[in-house]
């Protein structure tokens, strides 16, 4: 298992992201000939996955925001003709050319917006890693409920045959005198008790498989295997050091921090409509008269002003959203320390489950080494007749229940890995490489 180390914080794009992506398809597409690994499937996924492409459309239309926050500090630039008859009943026109250019010597809300702007751009980058890492969560979920529906219906195969054997041979002893009927019906009965198992089994695996499908828009039969005695190494957890590394890089947390800062600039914003505004207006004209008009002039004319306005009553409006604007900010805080206190408590608890989880595999592997052995003397006492039927099916069962718990506690183990490092804000594809390395192929 990957040790927990101190995070480095992702910074992603859309354009790189998809750059990433493109380049890996070619692999991912390749692997669809053999059983593709957990990084084969995410490659696939993140060219496929409508909720990571409507996130990765959502960053390029947030990032647009600070395109249109700047042009509030530059200039604008506007042109303008009329053409006009100022006497109806003389023959007499006017021509009017004109072109204007404003530009914001002093406005402090755009500069406020602008700022809110830079804050509204970093949220949508850390949306977009909050879809990154939920799509690894999705696709390490659906993966494994592949491997464990895999690892259910092979146990359930080894059981199903075993258990046919076991009824061949009480049939068989039956004739002879050396079984009672009633073994036989104990050994039918758990036979057709397996048999139904093994096809609530298939069922389960062509479910996951539709789902592992759709992630990748893709069909896949075949996946790698996770075997029960694969070595996992415990990671040392630091619980302390994991809550404080949480109540800062979360990105729930960072979301929540980035909501507060444009709480904050929405106050500047707002308050910023009392003061002063200032800008700078430069024109130019050109006048063509036709006909008699005595007043009208040709010729070419250039103005430049400088306006200054300030608002001297709006009834209460300004204040009112001020006030507004502090109330939200107010909710922003109170949202910020929600996340962090929820990024404490999911720490603490998927390190108590990583924990105990590691404590549980051992426990149940130990449990599958009893169960085997007492499966082994039971069917050796059943031949000598030292045991009866019901041992062997008894000592058969605690086998299967073993195997299949010791399959769903390792599976487990390892998405409570993922879940973690999700939590800290660090979850990146080297987790998933790291796990697909504990994957073996189905031909070995």
């Amino acid at each position: 298992m990957k040790k927990i180390n101190l995070p480095v914080r992702l910074k992603t794009s859309s354009l790189i992201y998809v750059a990433v992506a493109a380049s890996l398809s070619m692999a991912s597409l390749t692997a669809q000939a053999k059983a593709p690994g957990l990084v084969d499937v995410y490659q696939m996924s993140v060219l496929h996955d409508a909720k990571i492409a409507q996130a990765r459309a959502n960053f390029d239309a947030e990032r647009e925001i600070i395109t249109q926050a700047k042009s509030l500090l530059l200039p604008t630039v506007n042109a303008s003709a009329s053409y006009s008859h100022p006497d109806l009943g003389v023959s007499s026109s006017r021509q009017v050319l004109e072109a204007e250019l404003n530009q914001a010597l002093y406005n402090r809300e755009a500069f406020s917006r602008y700022d809110q702007a830079k804050y509204i751009v970093e949220t949508a980058e850390v949306n977009f890693q909050l879809a990154q890492q939920e799509l690894m969560m999705r696709v390490s979920s659906a993966y494994f409920d592949v491997l464990l529906a895999e690892q259910k219906l092979m146990l359930a195969k080894s059981k199903m045959e075993a258990d046919k054997i076991l009824w061949e041979r009480a049939q068989a002893s039956a004739e002879v005198g050396l079984a009672s009927r009633t073994d036989v019906l104990q050994a039918r009965s758990t036979y057709d008790i397996t048999l139904s198992s093994l096809i609530s089994a298939e069922n389960d695996l062509d479910i996951a498989y539709e789902s592992l499908s759709k992630l990748t828009g893709t069909s896949i039969s075949q996946v790698k295997q996770l075997m029960l005695d694969v070595v996992v190494v415990e990671p040392k957890l630091d619980k302390l050091a994991l809550e404080r590394q949480a109540e800062t890089e979360n990105l729930l947390v960072r979301l929540a921090q980035q909501q507060q800062r444009i709480a904050n600039e929405e106050i500047e914003a707002k308050r910023s409509a009392h003061w002063v505004r200032v800008n700078l207006r430069a024109a130019h004209s050109y006048t063509h008269c036709s006909g008699t008009q005595q007043a009208c002039m040709d010729g070419h004319n250039t103005s430049l002003s400088v306006v200054a306005s300030v608002p001297l009553y709006t009834g209460g409006r300004i204040s009112s959203q001020v006030d507004e604007a502090r109330f939200k900010t107010q909710a922003s805080t109170d949202a910020l320390r929600d996340a962090q206190e929820q990024a404490r408590l999911n720490v603490r608890v998927q390190a108590r489950n990583m924990e105990r989880g590691y404590a549980l595999v051992g426990a149940l592997r130990e449990a599958v080494k009893s169960g085997e052995a007492f499966l082994e003397a039971a069917e050796e006492g059943y031949r000598v007749g030292l045991r009866n039927m019901i041992d062997v099916v008894t000592a058969r069962a605690n086998l299967f229940d073993a195997q299949s718990n010791l399959a769903a506690a390792l599976h487990n183990l390892l998405l409570t890995q993922l879940q973690l490092q999700n939590t800290l804000g660090i979850l990146n594809v080297e987790d998933l490489r790291t796990l697909d390395q504990l994957l073996s192929s189905p031909n070995l």
